[in-house]
């Protein structure tokens, strides 16, 4: 896949609250030039794209071809998750666990270094890396699923538990390891679940659950998934974690006390809840779904002192058709490129945005990458790469 430069993404005009960013792209649609002969082969192609069929030499409309679709090699990515600097893992709806090995190259993709499957052939929300060789994954609504490798080789990795928690709890969907040997798993409840991780043994120990559920969630199916977590500082006796939740909450939370510092609605007029966030120093990224408008699907904030104070910078809405009803902005990470810091989003559009945060969100543009759908997103600093994937798989370097 060709690496992404900035000379790739079109420059765009940033896009603001009151005004809706054009379609950068245009599908033109060619006609076969009338008079010389055209050859049979490239006629018939034109024929069959333009919606015919030959009949006796002539045109005619096409008709169904008696076959059925049976479904496509990989189905649609819930995570996307770095393990180290050459390997990230992919979770997705099917209940697979994937590894890949990033390729540079132009004329091939990443390696598959190791497939399995979720114990319960659940959907795989979540995945996150922990210490030696190991990561855990979602699995039902009353157990996480621990992997390791014995010899630290991803394409050994081997499923060394499944370790249990309270069902009312729900299925993980979002978990983030911390320096203190501490794992944070979100769940579909609205709860925040503790854990220690012995990574000698491995093990995991459950220690405690939060409950972080807005009592009025701003989606109108009552939601309460906790679907993305952030650390906002990591030492090794303390942490802070923010968190982001289908209910519409943006939570600081301290660990391993659980100590619930501070819980803000994002968008008090909010109608969908929070897809994904990204933290970078004290700079918070939260991508959402705007509905009609005047809404918008990224949100930019400043995090402030050590009691979690949340300080709205800047919204945008990243959209390329305005004309749509609802545009999700499913994932977002932080990333680098040879100016600077930057960011990237992915939209169900099946476009990737790129642009940058200092006080206010500016965009550099956006390109058409898979089908319209959102994909999640993975980033890697050393050395700059960016994973995306929603059923196909797109590497890209800075």
């Amino acid at each position: 896949m060709p690496g992404l430069t900035t000379a790739q993404i079109p420059a765009a005009t940033p896009p603001k609250a009151t005004a809706q960013p054009k379609p950068e792209v245009e599908q033109a649609t060619s006609a076969p030039a009338t008079g010389a002969p055209v050859p049979a082969v490239v006629r018939s192609r034109q024929e069959l794209i333009g919606g015919g069929s030959l009949r006796h030499g002539v045109a005619s409309p096409s008709a169904s071809l008696p076959i059925a679709t049976n479904g496509t090699t990989y189905d649609m990515a819930q995570s996307l998750t770095w393990l180290d600097s050459r390997h990230f893992a992919v979770g997705r709806w099917d209940g697979s666990m994937s590894i890949f090995e990033f390729t540079v190259s132009r004329s091939t993709g990443p390696v598959m270094r190791r497939n399995v499957n979720s114990p319960a052939y659940q959907g795989v929300r979540t995945v996150a890396p922990l210490p030696g060789a190991s990561l855990v994954t979602s699995n039902d609504d009353g157990s996480i699923a621990l992997w390791s490798s014995a010899n630290g080789r991803w394409s050994d990795l081997r499923l060394a538990e499944t370790p249990q928690f309270d069902r009312g709890l729900g299925v993980a969907t979002s978990a983030l390891a911390l320096c203190s040997g501490r794992l944070v798993v979100g769940h579909a409840s609205g709860h925040l679940s503790l854990w220690s991780h012995t990574p000698q043994r491995p093990r995991l120990t459950f220690l405690r659950s939060v409950d972080l559920r807005n009592p009025a969630p701003v989606n109108p199916w009552g939601l309460h998934d906790i679907n993305a977590i952030a650390a906002v500082t990591d030492s090794r006796t303390v942490a802070r974690v923010v968190t982001g939740s289908e209910d519409g909450y943006l939570c600081v939370v301290e660990v391993p006390s659980g100590r619930v510092l501070s819980q803000n609605v994002f968008n008090p007029r909010a109608q969908r809840g929070v897809n994904d966030l990204a933290v970078r120093g004290n700079s918070l990224l939260v991508a959402t779904c705007s509905v009609g408008r005047d809404d918008h699907n990224f949100w930019y904030y400043r995090i402030g002192s050590a009691e979690g104070d949340i300080v709205l910078r800047d919204r945008v809405n990243l959209v390329v058709d305005s004309a749509r009803a609802q545009v999700f902005n499913f994932s977002t990470v932080w990333g680098e490129y040879r100016k600077g810091p930057c960011w990237f989003a992915s939209t169900e559009e099946g476009a990737l945005w790129m642009g940058t945060a200092g006080s206010e969100l500016k965009a550099i543009g956006h390109q058409t990458v898979t089908a319209p759908l959102g994909s999640a997103l993975g980033w890697t600093s050393s050395p700059r790469r960016l994973a995306m994937v929603a059923y196909d798989l797109y590497e890209f370097t800075m």
